[in-house]
């Protein structure tokens, strides 16, 4: 295993799923489509995938369908064509692979079915917010090319559906700060603790490493504090436990219903009330984020 990549950590059902996958995944070609909310560890998967046991090692290329223009996707496309022709394991990490030009989706099933064909040592792992089937049935991305991508699909948690990962999570990326900073923090208060398992954590990952991250530059060694994080005290989950119950009518849908509207105007809120993004994050289409919206009476204030 690299040494510098964090090591994917986690007790939840979903989390020891996934290490499990991870050492089969790594001994086989199958391409793997990875589906999940912006900052869910779906790059670290890949890295985890391609470097888990030793005859993995090799290159792991990169492409960001959404930062790279169209010459730099087919440079790296055309660098991969080159490589695989050597006896070495090559994985090609595809993020936001549904922003793929339509024009360059050919020249991707085509380096697909070159390494197949030949028996190369290529493993396709792409990325998606949200699912592929609608690109696909709308004539905007190529149903072969989704095919070949899909062979194995893992969906991806969001961190709050499994909090038992938080403290380990926090735990280890605070370990891997200490030996690149130098400063010693050596864990976190028990406030700290309770302050990131009560956080609703829209951010996923990536907004958990920002908040450790900003204790190594606040904080003081060797304890990380609660207010070192930096986390709101009001945020979704807390709030959503404040729900009245002094209403007359306290139906269980009615309590589904205040919360739905809490949240999805909180995702809207957080997205500049865009309906297509909020709907990626979410995971529904946008023509639900609209029918939740009248539904629950949301409007922008």
């Amino acid at each position: 295993m690299n040494k510098n990549i964090v090591p994917f950590v986690g007790e939840s059902p979903f989390a020891k799923e996934i290490k499990a996958l991870i050492q089969t995944l790594s001994t086989n070609n199958s391409s793997v489509l990875l589906i999940g909310e912006r900052g869910t560890g779906k790059r670290l998967i890949a890295q985890h995938i391609h470097y888990s046991i030793a005859k993995s090692f090799g290159y792991f290329f990169e492409v960001n369908c959404k930062s790279f223009n169209q010459n730099q996707i087919l440079e790296a496309f055309e660098i991969v064509n080159k490589l695989i022709a050597y006896d070495q394991r090559i994985t090609l990490f595809v993020c936001f692979v549904d922003e793929l030009p339509v024009v360059l989706q050919g020249t991707f099933l085509q380096l697909i079915k070159n390494a197949a064909s030949k028996g190369l040592n290529l493993k396709i792992i792409s990325t998606v917010e949200s699912s592929l089937e609608e690109k696909v049935n709308e004539g905007k991305f190529l149903s072969d090319l989704y095919y070949r991508l899909n062979a194995i699909v893992l969906n991806i948690l969001p961190l709050r559906q499994r909090k038992e990962d938080i403290i380990p999570m926090a735990e280890a990326y605070l370990n891997s700060f200490s030996k690149k900073s130098g400063y010693k923090f050596t864990s976190f208060s028990d406030s700290a603790k309770e302050a990131m398992l009560k956080h609703f954590w829209t951010g996923n990952a990536d907004e958990l490493i920002n908040s450790v991250q900003r204790a190594f530059i606040v904080g003081q060694v060797p304890l990380i504090l609660a207010q070192d994080l930096g986390l709101e005290s009001d945020d979704c989950v807390e709030s959503s436990s404040a729900i009245e119950t002094n209403l007359e009518d306290k139906s269980l849908k009615t309590a589904v219903d205040l919360f739905k509207k809490e949240y999805v105007t909180k995702i809207l809120e957080e997205n500049g009330w865009n309906q297509t993004k909020t709907a990626s994050v979410l995971g529904i289409q946008r023509t639900y984020v609209i029918r939740l919206m009248n539904e629950l009476n949301i409007r922008k204030k």
